[in-house]
């Protein structure tokens, strides 16, 4: 009976509620004789119009669900004619409400990615530490991806190696500075193709051929490559540490706004500190043109442009030598500067080798 359209259900009800008050109505008119009363036969005829009008209004209501449960069916793409009506409008809501709780968590997802990228964009107003920038970037792609295994490499000048700047939940296998090969690496298939890498089982992939190291969780990770305006400096990979978990598609797409701000803000901080670093040495080249041009001589001379190589390099000590021209292959300190005592002195002679 549930699964009869409404039409259905109308004429049954319609039946049911008539049959046994017409039948009996009959059964007295005839039994009685009361019938063949003109008046009783115009009481008739009213009574018919009424249940008329009566079926064509719960006809027209009927209709309105019918209308209403196909116009949801369609908008839902949830029509199945082996349901009625009523149990196609439950499935349409319940199909609505099953989207919109996925919306509201991609809403939620995306207000947090949000909220990510506004945390990382306010700390490079108060921090000048490459390093610190990456950490906080790992700890974010960490936590919008629900993983708890990651690092971040950058490529060292000669792009030979990947030095590990960050690392979170890989123990002693990976420390901070350790290098890692960059042939040997599955990272340098994100930077070659400067493209992420979503890889489900690391066993099965051909390119790798490698069986699967503990330390890195699950068989499942993602390497994402950090890119500037100019060229991808390094990678982020993830992994969990439930070996069911696998990486899609959907996890690329959150942290690919993260890596842009990060890397848009790893590089200006970079810059930032290189032009600071070309300031000084500038200033410090200044400084030592002056005082070769000034009235300083000999000992206060050196003294002078050691102080400010030090300014720039810092240094513990810092020792001038000249050939000795009273005796051969040796070598005589004319001038030191040390920040503690030290043993030698100016005068001391030192042997070399030719």
């Amino acid at each position: 009976m549930n699964q009869q359209k409404l039409y259905y259900k109308l004429n049954l009800i319609f039946t049911l509620l008539l049959l046994f008050p017409v039948a009996g109505f009959l059964y007295f008119g005839f039994q009685y004789g009361f019938l063949e009363d003109t008046s009783v036969q115009l009481v008739v005829v009213v009574g018919l119009v009424y249940i008329f009008v009566g079926y064509t209004l719960m006809r027209r209501l009927f209709d309105n669900i019918i209308a209403i449960s196909q116009t949801i069916a369609d908008k839902t793409g949830i029509a199945d004619n082996s349901q009625s009506e009523l149990q196609q409008i439950i499935s349409s809501f319940n199909a609505i409400e099953q989207r919109f709780r996925q919306s509201s968590e991609r809403l939620t997802q995306k207000a947090h990615e949000i909220s990510t990228l506004r945390e990382l964009s306010d700390l490079c107003y108060v921090t000048l530490d490459p390093g610190e920038i990456l950490q906080l970037t790992l700890e974010r792609a960490l936590t919008l991806t629900r993983a708890d295994i990651g690092s971040v490499q950058l490529l060292d000048q000669a792009k030979q190696h990947f030095v590990v700047k960050a690392s979170i939940g890989l123990g002693d296998f990976v420390k901070i500075n350790d290098r890692i090969a960059f042939e040997t690496s599955v990272g340098k298939y994100a930077v070659i193709n400067k493209s992420p890498l979503v890889v489900e089982d690391i066993e099965k992939e051909r390119r790798f051929g490698r069986a699967n190291r503990s330390h890195y969780g699950s068989k499942s990770f993602v390497i994402m490559p950090i890119k500037t305006i100019k060229d991808v400096i390094g990678v982020l990979s993830l992994s969990r540490r439930d070996e069911a978990a696998i990486f899609h598609q959907e996890d690329i797409e959150a942290l690919i706004p993260l890596l842009s701000n990060a890397a848009f803000t790893y590089e200006n901080i970079r810059l930032t500190n290189d032009l600071e670093h070309t300031r000084e040495h500038l200033q410090a080249i200044r400084k030592i043109f002056k005082s070769l041009n000034s009235s300083l001589q000999n000992s206060e001379l050196l003294h002078t442009i050691l102080s400010e190589i030090q300014e720039v390099i810092p240094f513990e000590i810092a020792i001038v030598l000249l050939r000795d021209e009273k005796r051969a292959n040796k070598l005589k300190v004319i001038d030191l500067l040390s920040r503690e005592p030290v043993d030698i002195s100016i005068g001391t002679s030192f042997s070399f080798i030719r």
